[in-house]
């Protein structure tokens, strides 16, 4: 039976299983654990026939090997059936076990050095100051074909040419992950999608930060006059080519947003992100927000000191 102190034996891996290194999850655990001691208080009856105590045992007692059972089903995207047998427990319980972890790690998506939670983006303003640039950008991942032809149009994606859900993450230079919004189908164009999460509104009301976007945010300098929003130079009927000036502002400014690019890609590191995506739709924000923790968790511990 695989468990945390086994694998932990192991760091290369430990890190290969779960994207995390053995310290990484250690702290990651000590950070975790008093939330989920609450939380499971919270879920208790106040009608209760037995004592606390009372009842069937967990299988898997150890929050650290629960924690455990999150990060290897996020990095690696195995069916349920196979952790059955990594853990020697039943599926469903592996199912509980995603279904419990998944609202702990996605409440809370950025945690300072200070450990101060940032849930919203007016929290956000509070527990970074200092900020004064952020990047833009939307990903989308495919999902399985839906059976009736309505959902079939809401999901189909011109772009990837299949059915998809979208995601708008928000980024720092340094690449922590500001702010994830909640899901949209594939079909939204991002730039409505944009309008749709209020991150425009909220740089209207903080003209201080800048951000920077690509091609597909057309139209925030007339939507947003108040904000900050660094686009491309985009070509158009009236104007047939860029001059040369405007090329090598267009490489500059793509060179800036690289880190929401790369971000992407270190979650994509997370086979839950990059593959068709199985589970039910309406999980799919959260997941995403879980992963994103783990990503910021990552980068703010290997941020030198």
């Amino acid at each position: 039976m695989l468990n945390f102190k086994s694998l932990a034996k192991q760091p290369m891996h430990f890190a290969n299983f779960t994207g995390l290194s053995v310290t990484e999850a250690q702290n990651l655990i000590k950070l975790l654990q008093p939330d989920w001691t609450r939380q499971r208080q919270a879920n208790l009856k106040t009608s209760r026939q037995r004592k606390i105590g009372g009842g069937r045992k967990l299988d898997i007692p150890d929050f650290a090997d629960r924690l455990l059972v999150f990060l290897i089903y996020a990095k690696v995207y195995p069916t349920y059936l196979f952790l059955e047998y990594l853990f020697n427990v039943d599926q469903s319980n592996i199912c509980h076990i995603v279904q419990e972890m998944t609202p702990l790690l996605s409440a809370t998506i950025v945690i300072n050095r200070n450990h101060k939670r940032v849930r919203t983006l007016k929290d956000l303003r509070e527990a970074i100051p200092d900020l004064d640039e952020v990047l833009i950008d939307a990903t989308e991942q495919r999902i399985n074909r839906p059976q009736k032809k309505r959902l079939r149009k809401k999901h189909h994606s011109g772009k990837k040419r299949d059915f998809t859900l979208k995601e708008q993450i928000v980024v720092t230079k340094q690449k922590i992950i500001l702010h994830v919004a909640d899901s949209s189908p594939g079909c939204v164009h991002d730039y409505q999608y944009f309008k749709q999460t209020g991150v425009g509104k909220w740089l209207e009301r903080n003209p201080q930060i800048k951000a920077r976007a690509d091609l597909g945010y057309q139209g925030t300098a007339k939507d947003y006059p108040k904000a900050t929003i660094i686009l491309p130079v985009k070509r158009n009927r009236w104007k047939k080519a860029l001059t040369r000036s405007e090329k090598i502002n267009n490489t500059k400014k793509a060179r800036a947003r690289m880190p929401v690019e790369n971000n992407i890609a270190n979650l994509k590191k997370f086979k839950i992100l990059a593959e068709k995506y199985r589970n039910l739709k309406k999980h799919y924000s959260a997941i995403f927000k879980s992963v994103c923790f783990l990503s910021n968790f990552r980068t703010l511990a290997r941020l030198p000191a």
